[in-house]
This record gives C-alpha cells, structure tokens and sequence, in this order.
C-alpha cells in the first residue's frame, strides 16, 4: 500500500521534473542573494531583494539554467540512441559555455 503511493508520488514529482528545478533554482538564487555575512554577522538586503528588477533577474537565472539544463539532457538522449553522434568537442564546448555563463553572472 504505502509502495504504491510512494511510487504514485514520484511518478507525479518526475513529470513536473523542470517546473521543481526552475522553482528550486529560482529560490535558491534568491535566498543566495537575500544576505551576506561579515565580522558584524549577517546584513539582510531586504529591500533590494524586493525589487522587481532583481526579482526578474533571478528569474531569468533560474530559466536559463533551466533550458541550459533541458538542452544537454537532450543531446544526453540523443547521444545515446546513436540518432546524432556527439563529440568530445561538444561537450567540451557546452562546459565552456557553462563556465562562461557562471563567470558573467558573478562580474
């Protein structure tokens, strides 16, 4: 009995798989940015976390990551049923572009 409702439970949770990693990404950017600690302990931005352009900001950081994300789990797939064959260089390149995408965000 209790099998089936953990089974149930997870099959839901999968196919809402990238809805949860955008909201679990978008709130973990957020919460990221909420504060910073210094010798004095920790200062909270309140106001300009509230901010709608820092909001929309997160977001975009949460989307991105998202189809970033979505795309390799593609090419992952496709890699693997041999329809299109993927080099080294490409994924060499998708990680480059990640690192570069990483290095943007933090300048």
């Amino acid at each position: 009995m209790a099998n089936n409702v953990i089974t149930k439970l997870l099959k839901t949770i999968y196919q809402y798989k990238m809805i949860l990693l955008f909201f679990v990404l978008w709130a973990h950017v957020s919460l990221l940015n909420l504060f910073f600690v210094n010798y004095s302990g920790p200062v909270f931005l309140w106001e300009q976390n509230s901010q709608f352009l820092t909001i929309q900001t997160h977001f975009l950081i949460a989307l991105i990551t998202t189809f970033f994300f979505l795309a390799v789990t593609k090419l992952r797939l496709m890699n693997r049923k041999k329809s299109v064959k993927i080099t080294d260089k490409i994924w060499l390149t998708c990680s480059v572009l990640l690192l570069a995408s990483i290095a943007f965000l933090l300048i």
